[in-house]
């Protein structure tokens, strides 16, 4: 039977990663799930693939919480995927849509592409190289592995790797400017969704979300059993700050 099927057929099997929730992980590319290969080498084949600078928004795709084609995705679509993905209160969402609504590309002013999410990207994230000049995904690895060694991630960890991200853009760019706000928010993000429902974010999660933009339900994790909202990353946040500033000034 197996002669029988097509190479997109055994492609698609070998991709497809049944989770416990019934969304099976498909990477756009063809690629084993477990590689350490860089997934997207260059921003025009990210593009290409609908897909955005965001690992935690790709994998939703990925999964099909979103569109596995990442177009013409409309607010109801990021509220539903976005909520049974990671459980995030709709006003998160609904503020997280209306920034890149500008940026639309669709032709409607009511939907999103999720490559439209790179309008509003800059190279002040950890979870993007400087300039662009390497792929999201090898930047995220690269990350995780220099920064996060332990089986927890905590948030002196999270803010030194903020830091260490933001001197390497200064070095590319020395006219590099960084958007604290934005930067402190993405932190926040990353350590608050793979968090789930344990008391502490694990490494090995995170891992798997920067470098294979997949959920990682086969490893264990569950979404938040309470609704992730705005002032929850804000909490987060001011506490990677205050830890980044004591960072700074060597304490």
């Amino acid at each position: 039977m197996l002669a029988k099927l097509g190479l997109s057929s055994l492609l698609l099997v070998t991709l497809a990663v049944c989770d416990p929730e019934g969304h099976p992980w498909q990477h756009p590319l063809p690629t084993d799930r477990k590689s350490e290969q860089t997934l997207f080498k260059d921003r025009r084949l990210t593009s290409s693939l609908g897909r955005s600078p965001c690992p935690g928004v790709n994998a939703l795709a990925n999964h099909g919480y979103l569109p596995r084609n990442g177009r013409n995705i409309s607010l109801e679509q990021f509220i539903t995927g976005i909520t049974e993905g990671y459980n995030y209160d709709t006003n998160f969402t609904i503020f997280a849509v209306d920034v890149y609504q500008n940026f639309t590309t669709t032709g409607y002013n009511n939907t999103l592409n999720l490559n439209d999410l790179e309008h509003h990207a800059t190279n002040l994230s950890v979870l993007s190289p400087p300039q662009f000049l390497a792929s999201t995904t090898a930047a995220s690895a690269a990350m995780t592995a220099a920064h996060f060694q332990n089986d927890t991630i905590s948030i002196s960890d999270a803010a030194r790797a903020r830091k260490d991200r933001f001197a390497a853009a200064k070095a590319v760019n020395p006219e590099f400017t960084p958007s604290i706000l934005s930067s402190l928010g993405e932190t926040a993000l990353f350590l608050k969704t793979m968090q789930g429902q344990d008391k502490e974010t694990k490494t090995e999660y995170v891992k798997i979300l920067f470098r294979e933009e997949r959920i990682p339900f086969d490893e264990g994790y569950k979404r938040s059993n309470v609704a992730i909202t705005n002032g929850d990353l804000g909490k987060i946040a001011g506490d990677v700050a205050i830890a980044w500033l004591e960072l700074e000034l060597g304490q």
